[in-house]
């Protein structure tokens, strides 16, 4: 009895262990990677469990580190953290891959056969490369990668330059307050993450040969019908700027993009079902706090839509009004502007709900900013 304890003690504490070690931050090298697995990893805990200062090194007073390495992140890793300072120029951590040509830094999450599923936290950080060498065939097809195949990628407040394309092909996606400029083919590319946990900010990706994002996956015609966008198929990108050379935003297959007081002039389709509609915030200024404003699509416009909104404390309610929804089909490339903007009717109720105030009729939302004060 007391053998048979002692073993059972001995494989609990066999256990414990092992699960103490998955836990634990680690970093290896294999191959040609340096592999990241565990939590609470960051650049510089990475550089010092590596030990090789020629292949990661990191500058603490500065931030900044430098890698000969691509990175594979199978579990937890921040890059930078809180903003320094009040300057927007100063990162909490810079991270420079020297390669020996583009297309050979790559940060890519990706699954092991134990992770719960990788998370890469990036931010008030710069990523880039010594080596661009933008006419180099690889990086005019690709490019430098943050590629994410699972889990979940933050950018916050950041920037990445240095031909790098965020690429994702699972898993869901964070961008807030950053900027993403390269001379490479594209910026983004969000062909096969989870648009319905995907969530876009204040982006600028400029700069791109081709395209200035990528959404949506154009899947098999076997999984297309004429119902419905699936829910897990549209995505909200609010006040983005983007650029491409071919077209600013390229939409496949059935996804639908929710383009917010974004500054964007041109849009592609690829496949059949996909759909871009454009919605700017409009200002109501009303003569009192609590004013309800109601803002609905005249009656024969090919767009039904109703919005509806409080006006705050200074008076004045911001509703989200729709230009125009842009379809794929016929001329797959649309500039922005070349579609009718779809008139509303403004109404503004009293606080309770009772009285009509004030009324605008046939009102065209066409840009950011716009206010209009009712009655």
């Amino acid at each position: 009895m007391r053998r048979s304890s002692n073993s059972l003690i001995v494989a609990c504490a066999l256990l414990v262990a092992s699960m103490a070690r998955w836990a634990a931050a680690e970093a290896r090298l294999q191959g040609d990677w340096i592999v990241i697995g565990g939590k609470g990893n960051t650049l510089e805990s990475v550089a010092r469990d590596l030990g090789e200062p020629e292949i990661l090194s990191f500058d603490p007073e500065t931030g900044w580190a430098a890698s000969a390495r691509s990175m594979r992140v199978t579990g937890d890793l921040t890059i930078g953290g809180p903003a320094t300072s009040g300057t927007t120029f100063r990162f909490a951590n810079t991270l420079e891959f020297d390669v020996a040509k583009c297309g050979q830094a790559q940060i890519v999450l990706a699954l092991d056969g134990d992770s719960e599923g990788p998370r890469l936290v990036i931010e008030n950080s710069r990523i880039g490369a010594v080596r661009t060498e933008a006419g180099n065939d690889a990086c005019r097809l690709e490019g430098n990668i943050v590629g994410v195949a699972a889990g979940h990628l933050a950018l916050r407040g950041s920037a990445i330059s240095g031909n790098f394309v965020v690429r994702a092909t699972g898993g869901d996606i964070e961008i807030a307050d950053s900027l993403v400029s390269t001379s490479s083919h594209m910026g983004i590319s969000l062909a096969g993450a989870s648009l319905s946990h995907t969530q876009i900010a204040r982006l600028r990706s400029l700069d791109h040969k081709i395209y200035g994002m990528e959404i949506g996956s154009l899947g098999r015609l076997s999984d297309m019908s004429d119902g419905p966008d699936r829910s897990d198929s549209a995505v909200t990108l609010e006040q983005c700027t983007l650029r491409g050379g071919g077209a600013d935003l390229h939409v496949r297959g059935r996804t639908t993009v929710i383009a917010l007081d974004c500054d964007l002039d041109s849009m592609r389709f690829a496949g059949q079902g996909g759909a871009v509609r454009r919605q700017w915030t409009v200002a109501v200024r009303t003569p009192s706090p609590g004013c309800r404003v109601v803002a609905e699509s005249e009656k024969g416009t090919a767009l039904p839509e109703r919005v509806e909104a409080r006006a705050d404390e200074s008076g004045v309610a911001r509703l989200a009004l729709t230009e125009y929804v842009a379809r794929a089909g016929g001329d797959v490339y649309l500039r922005a502007g070349r579609n009718d903007a779809t008139p509303h009717r403004l109404t503004v109720y009293s606080a309770d709900g009772n009285k009509i105030i004030g009324q605008l009729a046939n009102y065209r939302v066409l840009a950011r900013g716009q206010e209009v004060r009712i009655p």
